[in-house]
């Protein structure tokens, strides 16, 4: 059991830290197993997606995070291969928008979250958060942004820096 406690303590810890992002959804428990949010390659436009937890390349669930405290901070980029940020496809400010990875570009609104304290990452300027596309825990899920609800367990997402990946909220309490 995850207490709020020791994930307030882990996410204190954070300082441009390579983290593994897991999904807190219960499917993945009830399934055995961890989701982490994991990218084929480190190609322009490779989709984000929920891939089982330390089975492929560590590389390619290697997150870097630079804004996770006690409280909410400012907008940040959620970074892989040194040079890729998660971003929103096109910009498109809608429900199912997937996510992908492309080149850094500093400023770039597509590529600014912001780390709640309800384990969601929301986009920066909208009220749209990372999200388990119908909530479904298959490897290969391409992840998309979808209306905030603190609620909604394919929304919660804590961070990890034993094994370098981010995992979502299912599961874990």
């Amino acid at each position: 059991m995850i207490s709020p406690a020791l994930v307030a303590l882990s996410v204190f810890a954070l300082s441009a830290a390579a983290v593994e992002i897991q999904s807190l959804n219960s499917a993945f428990f009830n399934a055995g197993i961890q989701g982490c949010i994991s990218v084929a390659n480190n190609t322009d436009g490779s989709p984000v997606v929920i891939h089982d937890c330390n089975t492929e390349a560590p590389a390619n669930q290697d997150w870097k995070l630079s804004f996770f405290t006690r409280q909410p901070a400012g907008p940040q980029p959620i970074t892989i291969f040194g040079n890729k940020c998660i971003d929103v496809t096109n910009g498109v400010n809608a429900d199912g928008t997937k996510l992908q990875i492309w080149t850094c570009v500093p400023g770039s609104t597509n590529q600014q979250f912001i780390s709640l304290n309800d384990f969601t990452l929301q986009w920066a300027g909208t009220n749209k958060c990372i999200d388990l596309s119908d909530g479904k825990i298959t490897d290969g899920n391409q992840l998309q942004i979808w209306t905030c609800d603190s609620k909604n367990s394919n929304q919660g997402w804590i961070y990890f820096l034993l094994t370098d990946a981010l995992r979502t909220k299912h599961g874990c309490s």
